[in-house]
Order: structure tokens, then C-alpha cells, then sequence
């Protein structure tokens, strides 16, 4: 300290942020030194300038941008001050909308890793599931497609429907009528995406294209191959309903459990699903 002047590495320890911080801070007009002595170059802040320094890290933290932030602060009318703070306000309640979508997926996720440890393979099982709400994007996906042309399909979801980029809740579905090409390859007839990675501007963009897949007891499957090994283990599933005398309804719908593997079916770290409608709870 110097005539209760603090230097940079004081202020730098006393609120945890760093030297390099603070001089860009500076260097942008955000934080400048009460003092800069001349012969050393040392910067000196005075405590009447912790409280600004408090706000800004309050508002970094918060997400506000450092123009923003500076904007903020520059405020002098408790009108223009109010109406900011009901921006911010909106903008956290549309981020903790998201960030609770985003749970209930990893939530959904650790549920279905826990029940892959123990649920068989290659077997029809019969189990509940719940609703769930997702973005039916209707498209023919041949046999003969390659994994490039899957993948510049969900590509361009992003931009049409405004979703999140980093897309992972994602499946494809079948028709019951209508499984196989010429070749005798399966078809997909579409992609389908979950909530979770849905922006705010999804509902209103892709409104007719977003569907509820019903709460119902499934025929399903669990099985450790690629979309284009899937029809017989998809023909064997409908096979083993209608033995048990029950009546499969709507697409077959399948999805990547979890793939640790990175394209490598054939390892542990690789679990497909297809189920199938058998009754609507």
C-alpha cells in the first residue's frame, strides 16, 4: 500500500481475479488506476474503487458481456437501470429453462446407462416409458447412405430449426409398412430430436414439426450394431410382439444410448435401442 493505495497484486489477491484481468480491464476503460506512477510504471487503486470492481465481477459472473457491463455502469437513470435489469432478468429465466432441459436429459441418460448394465441384449423386452416431446423432421435416408450423409442431415437441423449445436439427444425412426428399399435395405423415413436441445425460438419456428412420443409400455430392443446392420434385430422385434399376440403401433424409433466407442459398434461402449408402441398408458 502507498498512502492507502493498493497495487495491482493487492487488489489481484483481495478478489481473487487476475494481474492480466485488471490490465485489460484497464486497457478497455472499464478499471482504471487512481494512480500510475510515472517512474515505475506501478498501478495504484484506491479503496473508493472496490465497489466498481465488485460490480464488475458480480456482472461478469452473471454472463453479461464486458460491453454490456461497461454500458451498465455508465447508467445514471434508475428508469433505463430497471428496464436492463428486466432484460438480464428474461435472459436468466430463458437460460435456467434450458439448463433444466438439459438435466432431464442427463438425467434420462444415467437412467438408461444404469438399465444397459443390466437389461439384456438382442432380446424383446417389454417396458414403460414416459412421454417425451421431440422435433419429427420427416426425410428418406437409403440404404446405400453413408454415415456422411446422416451426419450432414442432422447438420443441417441446426440452422432450419434453430437448435443447439451440439446436438447428442437425437434418433431416427422407421415405417412398420415400409422398412426396406429395393436392395432390401433398411430405410430411415426420418430424424427425430429431443427437447433438450431446443432453443426458445425452436417452438415457434418448427411448431408443426414438434410431436409428443406417448407414454406407453414399448416393445424393445437393445442391441450393439449401426443403423445399417439394424433390420433383422428391427424384423425380429416386431416378430416376437406379434407372437405375444400384441399389436406394435406407429414407427419403430431408434436412438445411440451412449456410444464411447466413437463409430465402433462392436465395443462395449456402444448400445443401440429400438422400441416400438404396444400399448399407450
Amino acid at each position: 500500500m502507498k498512502d492507502d493505495l493498493y497495487k495491482i497484486g493487492d487488489v489481484s489477491d483481495l478478489f481473487n481475479v487476475s494481474v492480466q484481468t485488471i490490465r485489460f480491464y484497464e486497457k478497455i476503460g472499464l478499471f482504471s488506476p487512481a494512480l500510475i506512477e510515472e517512474s515505475t510504471g506501478y498501478r495504484y487503486y484506491s479503496w473508493e474503487q472496490f465497489e466498481r470492481l465488485r460490480n464488475i465481477l458480480f456482472l461478469r459472473d452473471f454472463g453479461l458481456s464486458l460491453k454490456d457491463i461497461k454500458h451498465q455502469l455508465e447508467i445514471e437513470h434508475s428508469a433505463e437501470y430497471k428496464e436492463l435489469l428486466e432484460e438480464h432478468s428474461q435472459t436468466l429465466e430463458k437460460r435456467i429453462r434450458e439448463d433444466t432441459q438439459l438435466k432431464k436429459y442427463i438425467d434420462r441418460k444415467i437412467e438408461n446407462l444404469e438399465l444397459a448394465r443390466y437389461l439384456p441384449k438382442n432380446k424383446t423386452l417389454f417396458l414403460l416409458y414416459p412421454s417425451l416431446k421431440a422435433l419429427k423432421h420427416e426425410c428418406v435416408i437409403g440404404s446405400q447412405a453413408t454415415f456422411k450423409d446422416m451426419q450432414l442431415t442432422i447438420a443441417n437441423l441446426i440452422p432450419k430449426y434453430h437448435l443447439k449445436a451440439g446436438i447428442e439427444s437425437i434418433g431416427q425412426f422407421f415405417q412398420q409398412d415400409a422398412l426396406t428399399d429395393e436392395s432390401g435395405g433398411l430405410i430411415t423415413r426420418g430424424i427425430f430430436v429431443t427437447e433438450e436441445v431446443f432453443t426458445s425460438d425452436t417452438y415457434s419456428i418448427a411448431d408443426e414439426h414438434i410431436t409428443t412420443i406417448p407414454n406407453g409400455v414399448y416393445g424393445v430392443m437393445y442391441y450393439q450394431n449401426s443403423t445399417n446392420k439394424s433390420l433383422p434385430f428391427v424384423q425380429k422385434l416386431l416378430d416376437d410382439i406379434t407372437r405375444q399376440s400384441l399389436q406394435p403401433c406407429g414407427d419403430v424409433i431408434r436412438n445411440i444410448v451412449f456410444d464411447l466407442g466413437r463409430g465402433k459398434p462392436t465395443k462395449d461402449g456402444y448400445l443401440a435401442c429400438i422400441r416400438v408402441l404396444v400399448k399407450e398408458a
